[in-house]
């Protein structure tokens, strides 16, 4: 079977979209299947940008293997990741897929690629299905007409899936009406284990870090709500006097974030640590007792997969696709905004040795179901079944 992957978010630009697609497609081109990708040109710096994550891969039109069409496209401002492109669908990738001839194409977004990918399907006369990854409105100020839309573009696909259950909801109060079903994302989480005792304390002593630590892993961006975890890390280290805050990554809230940190006096307590490579990521996870992640964006945050990967519970706001995500035996879930409710529930974690083991192997156990060999296998009926419709 040949699948072509449409997509606004792609390789090079740093997303949990990217990471996802190129997962699946990965696994299922292990599996047998012919995969590409359709994605936006992207400039000089957003590659300089990816090749500290990924230093192995080329600029050129294939990816691990699988093609890539490039679509020529503009820089799209207030871009959540600082990357993101408005692509121009002109039908740059017809002719390269009437060269591929698909059996299928998926659509992971709405937009210009999304457009590209309609009139591809309806050219080629073949089975459209679709993925809608997140709520819009959660990144950008948009009017309630662009919730209509995402509902009447993804009224074209045969079938449509979305990470959480929720989106689903929302997009049907908008007049979404074509059989939909939650699909969990693949997450690639072979190099996250629990660390023993002795590993826990080398890591920190590398990151320089000396008592109980929380951890949040990804975007510094307002929707990730991190000022909420920096203000329970204020009544935390009243009670937890050597406890450290460590947050990786980069985004626009940085600047606020650090200002907010000096004002709350806990400077000390509270490490950013930048940019880290995906060699050091898993290392980090080896330092840390509890993962917070109270944003008001995730649809399920492979952070968070991440996170029970390596044995950390998870303490998370109750917004999108986060409850989802956290089951009683893996976590929390509190609030969005309580940092109060936040602080109890990590001062829990911390005092309670049996309650966080509890938890350290529900989530080992939860986090094995998204495995991509697991996902790839969803995929292979939906698509088979779309197929199957499409023909009769």
């Amino acid at each position: 079977m040949r699948i072509a992957f449409f997509s606004d978010n792609f390789y090079p630009e740093l997303s949990g979209i990217t990471d996802t697609i190129i997962t699946t497609g990965l696994e299922l081109q292990r599996r047998g299947y012919e995969i590409c990708y359709v994605g936006p040109h992207y400039s000089p710096r957003d590659y300089r940008i990816a090749k500290r994550q990924h230093p192995e891969r080329r600029e050129d039109d294939t990816i691990d293997g699988m093609p890539i069409v490039r679509l020529p496209s503009l820089p799209l401002p207030f871009s959540p990741t600082g990357q993101s492109r408005f692509v121009l669908p002109l039908g740059g990738s017809f002719a390269f897929l009437a060269a591929f001839k698909p059996d299928l194409i998926h659509t992971q977004s709405p937009y210009g690629v999304g457009w590209e990918a309609l009139h591809a399907a309806r050219r080629l006369s073949v089975p459209l299905i679709g993925t809608n990854h997140t709520a819009i409105e959660d990144f950008f100020p948009v009017p309630p007409i662009m919730r209509a839309y995402d509902a009447w573009y993804y009224n074209h696909c045969g079938f449509v899936t979305t990470p959480y259950k929720g989106l689903i909801t929302r997009m049907r109060e908008k007049g979404f009406r074509r059989p939909a079903r939650a699909v969990a994302n693949p997450a690639e989480l072979g190099a996250f284990l629990p660390a023993t005792p002795g590993e826990k304390a080398d890591h920190r002593r590398s990151f320089g870090l000396t008592g109980p630590v929380v951890l949040f892993v990804g975007r510094l961006g307002t929707e990730k709500r991190i000022d909420v975890v920096l203000r329970a890390v204020a009544l935390l280290v009243k009670k937890f006097p050597t406890l450290m805050f460590v947050a990786t990554g980069h985004g626009a809230a940085e600047p606020g974030l650090k200002a907010l940190t000096r004002k709350l006096g806990i400077s000390r307590h509270v490490q950013f640590t930048g940019f880290l490579s995906r060699a050091t990521l898993p290392h980090v996870y080896k330092t840390a007792d509890v993962f917070a992640m109270m944003s008001t964006s995730d649809s399920q945050s492979i952070a968070l997969m991440q996170a029970y990967a390596s044995g950390i519970p998870a303490v998370c706001a109750r917004s999108r696709g986060l409850p989802d995500y956290t089951p009683s035996d893996c976590g929390f879930l509190v609030e969005p905004g309580d940092y109060r409710a936040l602080a109890e529930k990590i001062s829990l974690l911390l005092i309670d040795r049996a309650l966080k083991e509890r938890m350290s192997a529900g989530a080992r156990n939860f986090v094995k179901q998204f495995s991509p060999d697991t996902i790839a296998r969803e995929w292979e009926n939906i698509y088979e079944s779309a197929i199957d419709d499409f023909k009769t």
